[in-house]
């Protein structure tokens, strides 16, 4: 830490299992040795993502320490994090596979806790047209080659999300998915995404007029 030139985080999990829940002692270690801010996972390391965060848990950590602590863990709406941030007594919430699919999220979610913070919820042309500049950025950043590849977890999330919300059925993701996540040519896939965008647009006016 002291040879850090920046503040130096920790991210760690609640313990390695339930006979292991030893967040508080790690954290108290690390507060000693300099970091400036600590977020826990409301999981042990063997749950992996299996059953629901422990928010209260958190708290221990909370309690043990003088640092900022970040709440972390099925943070997927507002009420969510309320709750965890009430629950954990933490300093704020960090999101990770709430915002899959939706990189949009942490904005929407700024806005909601601090009015006028972040950004609206985004219409479903605007959340097409981010997911396309998503795409472009990985690709910018990686180059096509290894681009393609990583950008595509990243479509099938949303794809995933506009399914959930009722845009098109498994079958038509399916499709989607055997069409966008198989291509690997950058040029290809952002004309997928402009039809599939042009798509999402017409089903969620249709849904609005029903």
């Amino acid at each position: 830490v002291r040879a850090s030139s920046v503040p130096v985080t920790l991210k760690m999990r609640l313990g390695w299992d339930f006979d292991c829940l030893n967040a508080p002692e790690l954290a108290v270690r690390a507060e000693q040795l300099g970091v400036s801010m600590i977020t826990v996972h409301g999981r042990t390391r063997n749950q992996f993502y299996k059953g629901r965060a422990d928010w209260a848990a958190i708290r221990s950590v909370t309690q043990a320490v003088a640092i900022p602590v970040i709440a972390n863990g099925d943070g997927a709406s507002i009420s969510d994090v309320n709750a965890m941030l009430e629950a954990s007594g933490a300093d704020g919430v960090m999101i990770g596979r709430g915002a899959y699919g939706r990189p949009w999220w942490p904005g929407v979610l700024a806005n909601q806790l601090d009015p006028g913070c972040g950004i609206e919820e985004p219409g479903i042309d605007q959340q097409g047209a981010i997911v396309f500049e998503h795409y472009e950025l990985i690709i910018k950043h990686y180059g096509e080659r290894s681009g393609v590849r990583i950008a595509r977890k990243h479509v099938g999330w949303a794809l995933e999300r506009w399914r959930d919300k009722g845009l098109f059925d498994q079958a038509e993701t399916t499709k989607w998915r055997a069409r966008l996540l198989k291509l690997d040519n950058a040029g290809e896939v952002r004309s997928g995404l402009n039809e599939l965008r042009s798509q999402i647009c017409s089903a969620a006016e249709r849904m609005v007029a029903a």
